[in-house]
């Protein structure tokens, strides 16, 4: 009997150690993970947008918007992105640095509170 994966928050996901990320990451649904790549997005955006070009947070913008389930299945083949995806992933590494890049779209990147939390 197969038993669906529980469900992991962004706050459960970002704040363990590295290599734990990567086992939860592989246990998770694809939905599950597209939940967390984006809420992470737009957290990341939230934080970086006062110094960000209009041009970088249309990018992020467009990539927040571009996130699919379908981007997780396992079953997909990983060397073939659908071709405006792998556009817009060469645009958004054109316009922002090596360093924002891996803290916008890695499981390496650091943990940011919700905005409410932010402001305390």
């Amino acid at each position: 009997m197969d038993q669906e994966p529980p469900e992991v928050t962004y706050k459960q996901f970002f704040q363990k150690p590295f290599k734990e990320r990567m086992n939860i990451f592989s246990e998770i649904t694809a939905e599950n993970r597209a939940t967390l790549v984006k809420t992470h997005a737009e957290r990341w955006l939230g934080a970086n947008r006062s110094r960000l070009t209009s041009e970088q947070v249309m990018a992020i913008e467009e990539l927040i918007e571009a996130i699919s389930p379908k981007w997780y299945e396992t079953d997909r083949a990983f060397d073939k992105l659908d071709p405006g995806v792998e556009k817009l992933i060469k645009k958004i590494k054109a316009l922002l640095s090596r360093g924002d890049c891996q803290q916008l779209a890695t499981n390496r990147s650091k943990y940011i509170p919700a905005a409410e939390d932010r402001n305390d």
